[in-house]
């Protein structure tokens, strides 16, 4: 075999080291993180680590027991059967994801847009989004852990204030932002536009509430008919996608906008959603 031969055979399994190394970073931030959970045990199993592979699975099975997700834990459950049956901890995991009762509590969650599990699941969806840059050789690995870093120091911040991939780059003064923005609306199929050009429409800019808007990254801009046009930060995130649809119960068309053009919109939304000043004359 020649060296050139066994570098090619290497690489892989090399890419697989790499993206283990990268998500375990992500669970010291975010222990709970499911996206990365799944990933790291199906790297391990990839490169015939089944006793981490194994164990990763059953962190993610108590994860999804804990948020009673019965959709998620159907996938898991059969991973977990192709592991030894006599192995208690296998065992115990069978039988809690079987025990789920099926509620659909995830709708509550994603409205309120308020409780530390919606701004963590934003913030993964966000590491994921920086990731898929990264892969696409769009961040160097020192740009995508300063992202990873300053997203992670940010997902405390206040709920009015959006954490976002592309604010992060923003802040930093990253100068290849344009050329990234125009590189994921090919990628994502989610063209660019201004929410500088839209006259802002209260009825519409409410159908969303205020909460989802800044800590999941979309609004609600315009309507065509009966469809909704959405603006997003995110348009990897497509979770985000079926969560806008399933609130409005319309069809949804999705839009990328610059961080800076999101704030800007964020504060005349706030305005047209402000309670209107009383206007009564006080009797003399």
């Amino acid at each position: 075999m020649t060296k050139e031969h066994s570098k090619e055979t290497n690489q892989p399994e090399a890419e697989v080291w790499n993206a283990i190394g990268q998500f375990e970073k992500i669970l010291e931030v975010m222990p709970n993180d499911r996206f990365s959970l799944e990933t790291l045990a199906d790297a391990y199993e990839k490169i015939g680590d089944h006793t981490r592979a194994k164990d990763y699975l059953l962190r993610l099975a108590n994860v999804l027991v804990d948020e009673r997700d019965e959709d998620a834990a159907h996938d898991v459950l059969l991973k977990l059967k192709q592991f030894d049956r006599s192995d208690k901890a296998i065992q115990d995991a069978i039988v809690r994801l079987e025990g789920l009762e099926s509620k659909k509590v995830m709708a509550e969650v994603i409205d309120s847009g308020q409780t530390a599990a919606s701004r963590q699941g934003h913030i993964a969806a966000e590491i994921s989004m920086a990731w898929n840059l990264l892969q696409a050789k769009k961040l160097s690995q020192e740009e995508y852990s300063m992202v990873v870093h300053d997203l992670s120091e940010n997902s405390g911040r206040a709920n009015d204030i959006p954490v976002s991939t592309l604010h992060v780059l923003h802040d930093r003064h990253y100068a290849g932002v344009d050329e990234l923005m125009a590189f994921m609306a090919t990628a994502c199929n989610t063209p660019m536009i201004s929410l500088a050009n839209f006259e802002l429409q209260k009825e519409v800019c409410g159908l969303l509430t205020w909460e989802f808007m800044v800590n999941r990254g979309a609004i609600a801009y315009e309507t065509i008919g009966h469809d909704v046009l959405i603006a997003i930060l995110n348009p990897y995130d497509n979770q985000l996608k079926l969560d806008v649809a399933g609130l409005l119960g319309k069809d949804c068309h999705y839009f990328l906008v610059a961080p800076e053009d999101f704030d800007a919109a964020l504060e005349r939304i706030k305005a047209l959603l402000a309670p209107a000043p009383e206007t009564g004359q006080k009797s003399v």
